[in-house]
């Protein structure tokens, strides 16, 4: 086992290389942060009793911009709604699964990294394993990455978030084409901050934080901070001292304005875990050190006192306040390997222990203080969490192997519900991704869920009801290129842009939930809609109709207000 220090935990026998056989809380008044000692990486604080976390080994979900690890073979979360611009964020949370790996079989090797700022296969379950011998208003999203090493521009969705404004009327048509085409009204370009210098690929966002009068976009390079009002930029945070770059940032900030980073502490290990002050910049704690087993994919999420890290190599609490432990993970067994993801206000781990009883059990622990809130024996040899697909209510991804990967449903005390098979005999094999992750193909509104599905040569809505697992409806509002999927913070149906083709404008419009039909809002100035949204994530207030959008890559820009004319 490893501490965050790099220590070994004492006690902890020797052990074989391979297997053998609640909602967050509303945290306390804002604290006097200081931070810690710049001796960094190096953090000699003691952890609270109990503080093992550990072994993990390297698992094939890589951290934002490093290369992936090969993994050890496998033995055998609700968040409140996005507020709008200039509200505190709840947090959503991140990471693309990686699908069917079995296990007791060896993965393939490392493959190589894309280079600072591209996003890897983040939100991956962090695998992990006994070691050798003797040896973590306006919304969030931390960016998601597409299946694979491979970034393909032309699939990446934007991501529009809508907030508080009137319900739309909506066409109650439930076939064909939606005949409500017309919008209230179109969107105009307000200001636009110019693409930064250099490389586009070592600037690719990792993710934003918003505050009531900055948004702080992240990449690999450091942080940067932007005026609402006018573009112009507040502050910025290089990558500090110890450190290469940054690695990842969490969803979401807490009540205090405070998010979660982790860094590169050199040589692919991003086991450096910070908070920072999003209103001033100012980096609150850094600790951690290079790990025996390399932290290539390590996630953060923040609550209103810490900042938990899931990794291949660490799973534990940080308080914000010292930058000391607040809590760690400890195996059921000594005999154990692990998943585990985080999301929001919760941290999903499945292991098989072979001293263990059960053997094989998922864990849904509070992110703030590492408790169980509640467990349960998983069926087959080869399940494991993949992601947290949606917090409210919680739905999980869990892999079970080629075409077994389901979604499992769970109730307010963490016990399963529905499970929805992943796989139909006929159709492509349903893609959903993790909460909150900016390349939305899936979002859960009420208790249904909406993920997106290949329909010939465009792309359609399809509407499933997480209490049966049945199918209510498919749709793609009529628009030549198909729809794509964006968040919503309302009780009805989703928030799509309808991708209407060739010099043609984007519509940004709802579909019932009832029946799936097309209602659209407003109407974007810019012709070709599909190119101009292929890769931006998209912030949308519906009371002052603007429109914010953040390149992945800023090729052309790094962000644009559109504003209703």
């Amino acid at each position: 086992m490893t501490q965050l220090d790099g220590a070994a935990v004492p006690g902890q026998g020797p052990q074989p290389g391979g297997p053998v056989g609640a909602p967050q809380q509303a945290g306390p008044a804002p604290a006097a942060y200081q931070p810690t000692a710049p001796a960094f990486p190096a953090q000699q604080a003691a952890p609270a009793p109990g503080a093992q976390f550990g072994p993990y080994d390297q698992q094939g979900g890589a951290g934002y911009g490093y290369p992936q690890a090969p993994q050890q073979p496998y033995g055998q979360p609700a968040a409140p709604p996005q507020a709008g611009f200039g509200q505190p964020q709840a947090q959503p949370q991140f990471g693309q699964a990686s699908y069917g790996q079995p296990y007791g079989r060896p993965t393939a090797p490392p493959q190589a990294g894309l280079g600072y700022g591209y996003p890897a296969q983040t939100g991956a379950p962090v695998t992990v394993g006994p070691t050798a011998p003797a040896k973590q208003r306006n919304p969030i999203f931390v960016f998601g990455a597409i299946a694979g090493t491979v970034l393909t521009i032309g699939i990446v969705i934007g991501l529009v978030v809508l907030f508080n404004g009137p319900a739309p009327h909506h066409n109650s048509t439930t076939g064909g084409p939606d005949t409500n085409t017309s919008a209230s009204g179109k969107l105009g370009v307000g200001w636009t901050v110019p693409k930064a210098t250099g490389n586009a690929s070592d600037h690719s966002t990792l993710g934003e934080w918003t505050t009531d009068k900055l948004l702080v976009r992240g990449d690999a390079t450091g942080l940067t901070a932007y005026n609402l009002s006018d573009g112009k930029q507040a502050w910025t945070l290089p990558a500090p001292s110890g450190t290469k770059a940054f690695c990842s940032m969490s969803p979401g900030l807490n009540k205090n304005n405070v998010g979660g980073v982790s860094f590169n502490l050199g040589d692919d290990d991003c086991a450096g875990i910070g908070g920072v002050d999003a209103t001033t910049g100012k980096l609150l704690f850094k600790t951690g050190q290079p790990l025996d087993r390399k932290s290539f994919d390590t996630q953060v999420t923040v609550s209103d006192t810490t900042v938990a890290a899931a990794s291949s190599a660490l799973l534990a609490g940080v308080n914000i306040s010292d930058g000391k432990t607040a809590w760690s993970f400890k195996d059921r067994g000594q005999y154990c390997n692990e998943s585990a993801v985080a999301g929001a206000s919760l941290v999903v781990v499945s292991d098989y222990c072979s001293d263990g009883s059960p053997k094989q059990q998922l864990q849904v622990l509070g992110s703030g203080d590492g408790k169980q809130l509640g467990s349960f024996t998983l069926s087959g040899e080869n399940e494991r969490v993949e992601a947290i697909v949606a917090t409210k209510p919680v739905v999980l991804q869990i892999s079970a192997g080629s075409d077994n990967d389901y979604l499992q449903v769970l109730d307010s005390n963490f016990s399963p519900t529905t499970k929805i098979p992943l796989k139909v005999t006929g159709e492509d094999k349903l893609r959903p991704t993790p909460y909150g992750a900016p390349l939305a193909k899936s979002l859960v509104i009420g208790n249904n869920l909406y993920i997106e599905v290949n329909e010939g040569s465009k792309t359609g809505l399809r509407a499933i009801d997480l209490g049966s697992g049945k199918t209510l409806w498919t749709k793609d509002a009529g628009a030549e290129e198909g729809v794509r999927l964006v968040d919503h913070t309302g009780t009805d149906g989703p928030t799509v842009i309808a991708m209407h083709g060739y010099n043609k404008a984007a519509q940004l419009g709802t579909l019932s939930a009832t029946d799936g039909s097309f209602s659209p809002l407003l109407s974007f100035a810019t012709k070709d809609s599909f190119l101009s949204f292929q890769d931006e994530q998209v912030l949308f207030d519906s009371q002052d109709n603007q429109v914010l959008t953040l390149p992945q890559l800023p090729m052309d820009s790094t962000l644009t207000l559109y504003t209703k004319q």
